[in-house]
């Protein structure tokens, strides 16, 4: 049995940071914050380790998230020469929102010699669920960058609600790395375009070194350097764990 959670349209707006920067002869610096209405789901930070120059983070739900008028951001920056490591203990559900709106957008800065590892958990599109995902990343040329996104139309069982992204990557001069936007709904699902592959998976490697022959399934080497995973599936258990591994290892 499906279950429907709906509210009226409210702005329920929550800004989650995260700031971590190398320090000299000491602990890597971490700084996180969480701002909005009381009441507002947001992802709060857990720092579950660090040392003097990497941190790893845990973004924990707090509040049944998507419902109608939520706005969930996320702020990123790792300063020069510092790593971090995201994880996500539980997917997204994009609830039925009743004609409502949600959305999600993500800011990531990495400075010169910064690494970001983010290990993102499946999103999950509901029936009657609308949603805008927006992701933009500034990096330094020496910065590095693995980001693993998966989309999934509809719990199981059921036709998806709509879900409309975009994604750009650029360095800090401007330049562009990749910039695209994809609008998918119930239509989604028909022959020729996703037919019944309703998962829809993405790794996302900048200023790694893939070697050319790793992973030749689904990827896409960018022009001004990076590489890009695709792999469609019916099921999220059917997406294979090699371009991950790929990205997080070169």
């Amino acid at each position: 049995m499906s279950m429907t959670i709906s509210t009226p349209e409210l702005a329920t707006g929550s800004l989650t940071r995260v700031r971590v920067g190398a320090v000299d002869g000491g602990r890597v610096r971490v700084e996180t914050d969480v701002t909005g209405p009381a009441t507002a789901p947001a992802l709060r930070p857990m720092l579950l380790a660090s040392d003097a120059r990497s941190a790893r983070i845990s973004l924990v739900p707090d509040g049944a998230m998507l419902l109608a008028g939520d706005q969930v951001t996320v702020e990123v920056e790792v300063g020069e020469g510092a790593s971090l490591t995201l994880v996500e203990p539980t997917g997204t559900v994009a609830y039925d929102m009743d004609g409502g709106h949600a959305s999600w957008t993500v800011a990531i800065t990495l400075a010169a010699n910064a690494g970001l590892v983010w290990a993102g958990e499946p999103f999950v599109v509901s029936a009657g669920a609308d949603v805008t995902r927006d992701t933009r990343v500034t990096l330094a040329p020496t910065a590095r960058l693995a980001l693993r996104e998966t989309l999934v139309l509809g719990r199981h069982g059921e036709r998806p609600g709509r879900v409309a992204t975009t994604w750009s990557a650029h360095q800090d001069d401007g330049c562009p790395l990749l910039v695209e936007s994809l609008d998918l709904d119930a239509s989604s699902l028909a022959p020729g375009l996703l037919g019944p592959h309703r998962v829809l998976a993405s790794v996302t490697a900048l200023g790694r070194d893939v070697p050319p022959d790793a992973c030749p399934d689904g990827r896409l080497d960018l022009e001004r350097g990076g590489t890009l995973w695709r792999h469609l599936a019916g099921e999220t258990h059917e997406v294979p764990a090699g371009p991950w591994e790929c990205a997080t290892t070169g």
